[in-house]
């Protein structure tokens, strides 16, 4: 989970390293991207609290494929099963009334932070239920977190929100329950909630989160089936499409619809996929639970999904949307290795494990992976690795709040990492004190046989090639 990175010179130069993603979006984002369209009898305007600019997708940190993660040192799973429905899910949550569902713009609040975070809270590191995420006590507040994340932006209800602060807000400090808190869609009442901590915030912790850029990505759609498959929600923000409020089109029990509404926005959670779904030779969609109550869809409208959600097409999500995020849970336990630290009694910091990984379908791409986990969240600013047997070292800038995730470079050029000990440095902000610096050794091995990939092909290579690092982010 690196965003940006640059080489320091120690004995030779290094040039400044790539940016991920760079050539996908262009300098103003536009919800919904290139082949979205908008239909002569589409609204004239429906923005239900999305405020999305270019830096969210291009600065945050990306989300790893689960397969990277999951299995003995990376070992990919096999092919995706055709259908995967989540369970525990927090309930449908009304952020507005029958009349104007999408009224006050609390879309981001409901996605992101009440359904994405109470989602990831009630889950252990295993994929093992804490508690009934549906029920209020179990369930962050959305109110209270539109309402924070507003007054920290300089703006009120009924105006839209930045989906990625809710879960930074989630990852450094948690938030109040559904009970302590609760949500009615009024813009007085919201503008008036009280924002200072309340009892158990830390129990709507996450460990930290990651963003899937779906606007110009081919891989998008694969990549989202497979974090639900691994059992994990996606929050994901994108253009409105037309009638979608009121009178969504459904064939054969999925939205096809592509026509947006121009300059719209807003946020919504994937809880499922079923390949099977839908119309002949167009198969395949994702379940959506949205944020306009369970009387929606409207009766009648013949969507195919239970109350409150609706599968769209994969062709009508990668034609209309913008990003998505997942987010992990915090962690149960703590790696072996730990890291010391420049201040005493600072927050423990360790190491799970580190390793190398290529994907399935890859014969050039090699990761090298850093799994961390914290006593505790803290802001991760900078992560430095210095590879074996040279003093080039690496910088990337991380800049999110974590108290479990992972850190990794990636390599394209048909060459692993080198195989040995590297020095681990993490430059850090904790919720209370100064800059805390963690410094270790973590040993990678040699790339080991990854899907249909031979490392023989992929020999360790120095980051230093012969125009510049050949390290790139994400």
């Amino acid at each position: 989970m690196i965003r940006i990175m640059e080489g320091k010179p120690m004995r030779r130069p290094v040039r400044p390293l790539k940016r991920a993603f760079a050539g996908l979006l262009s300098a103003a984002v536009l919800l919904g991207g290139a082949t979205a369209a908008r239909a002569a009898s589409c609204e004239a305007s429906a923005n239900y609290g999305v405020v999305l600019s270019l830096s969210d997708i291009v600065n945050a940190v990306k989300a790893l494929p689960p397969q990277a993660l999951t299995g003995k040192k990376g070992k990919p799973v096999g092919n995706l099963p055709k259908q995967a429905m989540l369970s525990n899910l927090p309930a449908v949550a009304q952020q507005g009334s029958t009349a104007e569902p999408g009224s006050p713009g609390t879309c981001e609040a409901q996605s992101y932070g009440y359904g994405l975070g109470s989602y990831t809270a009630a889950r252990t590191s295993t994929g093992a239920q804490k508690w009934d995420a549906s029920q209020p006590q179990n369930s962050a507040s959305a109110a209270w977190l539109y309402a924070l994340i507003q007054k920290r932006a300089g703006r009120q209800c009924p105006q839209g929100s930045r989906s990625l602060d809710y879960l930074e807000q989630l990852a450094g400090a948690g938030a109040p329950s559904r009970t302590q808190v609760p949500y009615q869609s009024n813009c007085t009442y919201l503008n008036n909630i009280n924002t200072g901590d309340r009892p158990s915030m830390t129990r709507f912790l996450i460990g930290s989160y990651a963003v899937i850029p779906v606007t110009g990505n081919a891989g998008a759609v694969d990549q989202i089936r497979a974090h639900v498959q691994s059992g994990q929600a996606v929050a994901f923000t994108g253009s409105v499409l037309c009638g979608y409020a009121k009178r969504p089109a459904f064939k054969s029990g999925v939205i096809y619809e592509t026509a947006v509404v121009p300059n719209s926005g807003h946020g919504q959670l994937i809880v499922g996929y079923d390949d099977k779904a839908g119309k002949d030779k167009e198969r395949g969609a994702l379940l959506v639970q949205n944020s306009f109550g369970l009387n929606w869809p409207p009766s009648g409208s013949g969507s195919a999904a239970p109350p409150g959600q609706a599968y769209w097409s994969y062709g009508t999500f990668s034609a209309t949307q913008a990003m998505a995020a997942v987010a992990y849970p915090v962690p149960d336990t703590l790696g072996k290795l730990r890291l010391g630290a420049s201040v005493v009694n600072a927050t423990t910091a360790t190491v799970v494990r580190s390793y190398q990984w290529t994907p399935k379908t890859d014969d050039t791409s090699v990761y090298l992976i850093v799994d961390l986990a914290f006593a505790g969240p803290l802001k991760l600013n900078e992560v430095w690795l210095q590879e074996p047997g040279s003093s080039y070292e690496v910088r990337a800038v991380y800049g999110q709040h974590i108290s479990a995730g992972y850190a990794y470079l990636k390599r394209s050029d048909g060459k692993s990492f080198l195989a040995g000990e590297y020095k681990l440095t993490l430059k850090t902000t904790p919720l209370v004190g100064s800059a805390v610096t963690y410094t270790g050794k973590i040993k990678v091995k040699k790339l080991k046989k990854s899907g249909d990939i031979s490392p023989a092909t992929m020999q360790g290579a120095t980051i230093l090639g012969p125009t510049g690092a050949v390290v790139t982010v994400n």
